[in-house]
């Protein structure tokens, strides 16, 4: 009797493939470099609002504020998370550029992904309504005539207002007197005539300007602002200085190309909403858009002179 072979044939079975899920499958952690409170906070609240009531990231976005160490444990925090799309950063441009230096920290800009900056918060050189300078240049041919007999005030060293008056120093000539002061004591050491001027935030002077108390000698923007129009530019005077605060965003570095193709399109149309026009007009910003390839382009633009404003003021290494 012949043995019948059976030869059973296994068939390979092969799942279909799993469609990879769309980002963002779960809530996005917004990262705040300062307490809650502060004009960085309002900024990405104001922001986050926007992005909530207009629907336009279908997972929420969750503020994280973690202050401290001059901006370096949230960008530390932010950089240590390569590759994920689901942490971002408020940016300001100026405490990402000078972070690493008073750190030493390894968070330099190839650490993230600029994302886009939806405009420039800026300074001021302002003077008691009763100072006898018109002009910027009446103000600097009184800081040549005496040198260092001028003085400015503001809040933070290391920060905008001092790099602008550090920049006026460069561009001018002039020399001055600088000191700084906490909190709002810049603006009234004006206002009570103990210095001549400040070049505190352009927000933060313009109620005493409408109320004829002090008076804007020139704010470093490229034109006069919308909401300002009485206010004269530095450039317009002949002095090429722009300085101030881009606000915008960055992921850290790696991240996914079509998240952040989701991530810029998201920003660009809070950039484009009445929202945030209103925002902007309100608290004096130069609302000029730059998507990620402008922002980043900015960013290594601007590192060199505020690497030499560091060296030159003695603030690197110093937190």
């Amino acid at each position: 009797m012949k043995k019948i072979l059976m030869l059973t044939v296994v068939m390979p079975i092969f799942a279909p493939p799993v469609a990879a899920q769309a980002y963002p499958a779960k809530p996005v952690e917004l990262v705040v470099h300062t307490s809650a409170g502060g004009g960085g906070d309002l900024f990405a609240r104001t922001v986050a609002e926007i992005i909530t009531r207009g629907k336009l990231l279908p997972q929420p976005l969750v503020i994280s504020n973690k202050g401290g160490g001059g901006g370096a444990i949230a960008f530390n925090y932010v950089a240590g998370k390569r590759g994920d799309p689901y942490t971002l950063l408020a940016v300001p441009s100026t405490v990402l550029l000078t972070a690493p230096l008073r750190s030493g920290l390894d968070i330099g800009l190839d650490k993230f992904t600029p994302l886009a900056s939806l405009g420039l918060d800026l300074n001021a050189l302002t003077v008691r309504a009763d100072a006898p300078y018109a002009t910027m240049a009446d103000f600097i041919e009184a800081a040549k005539r005496e040198p260092d007999s001028i003085v400015i005030a503001f809040g933070s060293i290391g920060g905008t207002a001092h790099y602008l008056a550090y920049r006026i120093e460069k561009v001018t000539g002039a020399r001055f007197r600088t000191v700084s002061m906490k909190g709002a004591q810049a603006v009234l050491s004006v206002l009570g005539g103990h210095v001549h001027a400040t070049t505190e935030n352009l927000s933060e002077v313009m109620g005493h300007v409408e109320g004829k108390k002090m008076r804007v000698i020139g704010v470093p923007a490229g034109q006069r602002l919308a909401a300002a129009p009485g206010i004269p530019t530095l450039r317009e005077q002949g002095y090429d200085i722009r300085s101030g605060v881009r606000r915008g965003f960055a992921a850290p570095a790696g991240i996914p190309k079509e998240a952040a193709v989701v991530l810029e399109a998201m920003l660009e149309k809070v950039h484009e909403s009445a929202e945030w026009k209103d925002y902007a007009a309100r608290n004096l910003l130069e609302n000029t858009y730059l998507n990620g390839a402008a922002f980043a382009r900015y960013l290594a633009e601007r590192q060199p002179e505020m690497v030499q404003f560091m060296k030159d003021a003695g603030l690197a290494g110093k937190p």
